[in-house]
């Protein structure tokens, strides 16, 4: 077994915090109900706002974030976390059913988004971007 498989196979038993930054309550509660299943320790906010709070609290190993929420959407997340420098400090997923294009999700990246995923959400997919975006 190689060390890569390992750290793999260590990132995805390890119980991870994940915040879920979604205003639709039903995808949010799907994911925690999935993740929570898979032994992750879950917390939702239904809005932006929120959300940033949450994150600068520090105590989350990845954040999931809807791109597109009404007023202070996941773009506004972003943009107010380069501002205060915390970025690139954490591991952020984004996802969105919008209509977005490819140079638009790597520009993301660019800024340090660590992955995205498009609506809707392949769980067996979502689950392999935590645990990667975990162990980076």
């Amino acid at each position: 077994m190689s060390k890569n498989s390992i750290k793999n196979k260590n990132a995805d038993s390890k119980q991870l915090n994940i915040l879920i930054i979604d205003d639709n309550e039903q995808i949010t509660k799907m994911l925690i109900t999935f993740l929570e299943l898979k032994n992750h320790k879950c917390t939702g906010a239904s809005d932006g706002k929120q959300g940033l709070a949450l994150i600068e609290e520090g105590n989350h190993d990845v954040v999931l974030l809807d791109l597109a929420m009404p007023e202070f959407d996941g773009y506004a997340v972003i943009k107010a976390l380069e501002s205060k420098d915390m970025l690139k400090n954490n591991k952020i997923i984004v996802f969105t059913a919008s209509t977005i294009t490819q140079d638009e999700l790597d520009e993301l990246v660019s800024r340090g988004v660590t992955s995205y995923i498009l609506k809707p959400i392949d769980i067996d997919q979502l689950l392999s971007k935590i645990v990667e975006s975990a162990a980076s």
